[in-house]
């Protein structure tokens, strides 16, 4: 669900970005930016995750993305406007910050990394109408099994769904409330696809797609 998006700069282009930009470094929960402030140009992370969300007005989340270490980041603001969405730091995070204005000048002098920045929005394009398509199609199992089958890992023979992907994670994630969530969970759980165990881990034992 979340493939498209891993777009992640190549490692020789970090040198030459370098001189052009500074690092910053956040704590868990610090925000770096939020949905409408003006744009102080494009990040790339180094290290540590990112959240990409939006915030309403009573509190609610939904989140459209969480980004990884050699991702790009604010690239939608280079061309005007002010930022699309808030983004938080999901425990410690290094970034390098190009200015607006030295990304525009690499995109003109380094016709790869316009083509990268362009790839990126085609990305996102291709991930909202995703989203669109879920969200007014899908119920909440499936949107459920979705994105515990696209965040699981391989821990020796075992799948294991990361442990900060809460249940209200879950929600946010997929645009649903939290008791839908756990409703979803449980009866995947009393089906035989997930197994919980004391500590509430979740272990995806069978292919989530036999239960929509």
């Amino acid at each position: 669900m979340m493939g498209d998006l891993q777009l992640r700069v190549p490692q020789p282009w970090q040198q030459p970005i370098a001189p052009h930009s500074r690092k910053r470094s956040y704590r868990d929960g610090d925000v770096l930016f939020h949905e409408g402030d003006p744009s102080d140009g494009v990040y790339i992370v180094l290290s540590g995750r990112l959240k990409v969300y939006a915030a309403g007005g009573n509190g609610d989340e939904v989140v459209y993305t969480v980004l990884g270490p050699g991702e790009l980041l604010g690239e939608v603001s280079l061309f005007g406007g002010p930022r699309t969405a808030s983004v938080r730091a999901i425990g410690a995070v290094e970034c390098l910050v190009l200015r607006n204005s030295a990304a525009q000048d690499l995109m003109r002098t380094r016709p790869e990394f316009a083509a990268h920045v362009f790839a990126k929005l085609a990305s996102r394009v291709r991930h909202s109408i995703r989203m669109t398509r879920s969200l007014a199609l899908d119920g909440v199992p499936e949107r459920v099994s979705a994105l515990l089958e696209a965040c699981a890992v391989h821990d020796g023979q075992a799948l294991r769904v990361p442990a900060e992907l809460t249940q209200q994670e879950i929600a946010n994630r997929i645009g649903a409330s939290r008791e839908m969530v756990l409703k979803v969970i449980g009866k995947l759980v009393k089906q035989g696809f997930l197994h919980k165990d004391a500590r509430h881990r979740m272990t995806i034992l069978k292919p989530l797609a036999g239960a929509r």
